[in-house]
């Protein structure tokens, strides 16, 4: 008995240790105090990501990892705040990996949560955002390919995917979207070439180049490795701190070689790459900009042409050392054709979609918004403390400068042999002198680049510019900009390969020759609104003036095409009125496109000076307009007019205050009105300033004559004054010291006195008006008859 109960002892132990075999001893653990509630991470899907399939309703990968100090109770995960699972027993107490496919996912906007409660009730919830969409849509045309690289490899046109070789990734940072392709060491991708192969070819892609290794093959599609008589090659060369892309195509019996353009490495910025290949011609772009082209003896020719090889030189191209590219890709798009510039821009710019307006145009700085040139969407750096300010001439915003303040921009891809520089500019005289527009490459000297910049006093500033041809200089003593007038000037400066030229508001001022093209050699940056560190001698330091529509472009731009840059918008519609209105057949004012009001019955002469119709007065009847915005203290009035002598008196255009007591007030506003007999009728001027009345006796009109007048007036600081035909009168009003006032005013009468200036009679007036023209500001004589003239 005693050998039986030893023998099963024996193997109750040998039973225990068999079944421990291989598991390390459990060691006890103090938990001690909960640190706190679960730390809760969302590995599957990312946030912000997108699901693009074909299938209406598909599928969604969950995974997730929740840990925590103590243990977990319960997890649960949820759609759109429907539960999809719920976990309550685990593997591990204390952390838990977790994934699983939810098989009915349709499109919209979704939201995942994972909810994780310890067993002290302490709960954790994270959650990610993303969306399922509709099969995505070409956006441009001729697209045919269009790999995102948000999480995949997949094309969102054909939904295939790409093949990997070796184990590429991803970024985890992008220049759009959610993630970006990033390459490694003997990895790549490999894509069937099938409908991707045309006589024309264009591919696309945002690029962040690495210098690492020196050499690397891009984009390459080739038959063998024998030689580049097929295919293409876009490659690049270069060292640690710069790279060049270059292309290669083949073309059946020989093959053309594109030496492309050079990225900065050590920036780290995205670049858009794109590569063109029409049939007679390949061209490389960097960010829209033409870098280089490079003929074709023949077409591309795709013979044997095997699959697409994203991020190394592949089987075909790996010679020379252009093997696998570390650097990162994204938002790859291939087309069945050549796009041109604009179709390029146009992509670069969908999702801040600014277009070139002018042929060359490679930057534009608006300063709505800040300091972006919109054409490649790059930023300009600041030095000390530049603005904006509101007081722009066009857009929201312009610059602003201030003192040891200027702006910076890399030159990049802006040099090229042939440059121009549009801009509009308020001068501002302090300091007398300033650099405005500056590029060198030291203080040395002035043989590269060129300068821009003014120099004068308080009541004039000259405007100059410098160019350095590499050996030599040339200087244009350019033009004079009257500071005291505190206009904007718009400032055209072109250089070509013979000489230069400035441009003061379209028209050419002074053009200088030069002895050889501009030496951009050396040359790093634009400094915006000073000399900067290569020409702040002579006093050239930092502009205290305003620049607004700053545009750079990469040729010498014609005196037709300054003139179309400063076109509408530096002659305004309407000669630059406030309020004008033709009468041809309707009452509107067409600078705000509003509607008269009409009180009893105004109507139309059936005759006009110029376009179908006048305004024809009558008995107890007239037209307003609303005055906000129309007038200033300073302000002008001009129209045709064919004068009735009955009655004998009348108001024409009045602006007043409510009368007061029966009475009319007159020491705000201004009253145009006529008085005299059936043969003759004097045209007078009253204006309510200083507390007071300033009065123009005008002059007389022949009514016997039956002819139109051209009726004009102005009101400045100083004097009132009318004119006859284009033709000064000799009364004139004294506003010396006198403000203008228009208190109570709200409305300009065409037409009559009435409502507020009828207590002399001045009522209603059966006289014609034609092109009424309202101005905030005083118009000169030769404006006046510019608008007769018409």
């Amino acid at each position: 008995m005693k050998n039986i109960l030893k023998y099963t002892i024996g193997i109750f132990a040998l039973l225990i240790v068999s079944c421990n075999d291989g598991i390390d001893p459990i060691t006890a653990v103090d938990p001690g105090p909960d640190q706190g509630a679960p730390e809760v991470t969302i590995l599957k899907p990312l946030e912000g990501s997108t699901i693009q399939v074909f299938e209406d309703v598909t599928s969604l990968d969950v995974k997730f990892e929740v840990v925590d100090d103590i243990e977990i109770s319960s997890i649960s995960v949820q759609l759109d705040g429907n539960q999809l699972r719920n976990y309550s027993s685990f593997t591990d107490y204390r952390i838990a990996l977790e994934e699983f496919t939810y098989n009915n996912l349709v499109d919209g906007d979704h939201v995942l949560a994972v909810i994780a409660t310890d067993l002290e009730g302490n709960s954790t919830t994270a959650e990610v955002n993303f969306s399922k969409q509709p099969p995505y849509t070409p956006l441009f045309d001729g697209e045919i390919l269009y790999m995102p690289f948000d999480g995949d490899y997949r094309d969102l046109i054909g939904f295939s995917i790409a093949d990997e070789v070796g184990t590429p990734g991803f970024a985890g940072t992008s220049y759009a979207g959610t993630n970006a392709y990033k390459g490694a060491t003997d990895a790549y991708l490999t894509f069937p070439s099938g409908g991707l192969l045309n006589n024309e070819f264009t591919a696309a892609f945002w690029y962040k180049a690495s210098g690492d290794p020196d050499r690397a093959g891009i984009l390459v599609a080739g038959d063998d490795a024998s030689d580049r008589q097929q295919g293409f090659r876009l490659f690049r060369e270069g060292s640690g701190t710069e790279q060049r892309i270059k292309l290669n195509v083949g073309t059946g019996v020989g093959e053309s070689w594109n030496d492309g353009g050079v990225i900065d490495v050590t920036a780290d910025e995205w670049v858009h790459v794109t590569m063109t290949i029409s049939q007679t011609e390949s061209k490389i772009y960097f960010n829209g900009i033409e870098m280089n082209s490079s003929t074709l003896a023949a077409p591309i020719d795709w013979t044997g042409v095997g699959p697409l090889t994203i991020g190394a030189g592949g089987e075909t191209f790996s010679y020379w050392n252009h093997l696998s590219d570390n650097s990162a890709f994204d938002e790859l798009r291939i087309f069945d054709k050549a796009l041109s510039q604009a179709e390029i821009q146009i992509m670069i710019n969908s999702f801040n979609p600014y277009i070139p307006q002018y042929d060359g145009e490679s930057f534009y700085m608006p300063f709505d918004s800040g300091y972006i040139n919109l054409v490649g969407g790059t930023a300009a750096s600041e030095v000390g403390a530049p603005s904006i300010t509101m007081d722009s001439y066009v857009g929201d915003g312009a610059y602003m400068g201030a003192t040891d303040s200027y702006l910076t921009h890399p030159i990049g891809n802006l040099a090229s042999s042939q440059f121009s520089a549009t801009m509009w500019y308020k001068v501002d005289s302090s300091p007398d002198r300033s650099g405005i527009l500056v590029v060198g490459d030291d203080e040395t000297d002035r043989l590269q680049g060129f300068r821009l910049f003014r120099e004068g006093n308080a009541t004039e500033q000259r405007i100059k510019l410098n160019v350095g041809t590499g050996a030599g200089e040339s200087w244009n003593d350019g033009d004079v900009i009257d500071v005291t007038a505190g206009e904007w000037v718009h400032i055209a400066m072109t250089i070509s390969d013979s000489e230069n030229k400035i441009y003061f508001n379209g028209v050419e001022v002074r053009t200088s020759a030069m002895s050889a093209p501009i030496d951009w050699t050396g040359c790093e940056f634009f400094t915006i609104g000073s000399g900067g560190d290569t020409f702040s001698y002579w006093g050239h330091l930092s502009d205290n003036s305003k620049l607004d529509d700053l545009r750079f472009f990469n040729k010498a731009l014609s005196p037709e095409e300054v003139a179309a840059i400063v076109g509408g918008d530096f002659v305004p519609p309407y000669h630059g009125a406030t309020l004008y209105s033709p009468f041809d057949g309707t009452f509107i004012d067409k600078v705000t496109n509003t509607n008269a009001t009409e009180v009893g019955t105004p109507g139309f002469a059936g005759e006009s000076v110029v376009g179908s119709d006048a305004f024809l007065g009558a008995a107890d009847s007239y037209v307003s307009f609303p005055i906000a915005n129309v007038f200033s203290n300073e302000f002008s009035g001009a129209f045709w007019y064919k004068v009735n002598g009955d009655p004998d008196r009348s108001g024409i255009l009045t602006v007043a205050p409510p009368r007061v007591d029966d009475a009319d007030v007159r020491s705000s506003g201004f009253r145009l009105f006529r008085e005299g007999s059936a043969t003759e009728q004097r045209i007078k001027l009253q204006v309510g300033a200083g507390g007071g009345d300033v009065w123009n006796d005008g002059d007389v009109i022949d009514v016997t004559a039956g002819e139109w007048v051209h009726i004009a007036f102005t009101v400045s600081d100083t004097t009132t004054q009318l004119y006859f035909n284009g033709v000064a009168v000799d009364n004139s009003g004294d506003m010396t010291g006198k403000a203008m006032s228009w208190d109570g005013c709200t409305d300009v009468t065409i037409g009559s006195g009435a409502p507020n200036f009828i207590g002399w009679g001045h009522l209603s007036d059966s006289s014609i008006i034609d092109e009424l023209y309202l101005f905030d500001r005083v118009i000169t004589v030769e404006e006046i008859q510019t608008i007769m003239s018409e």
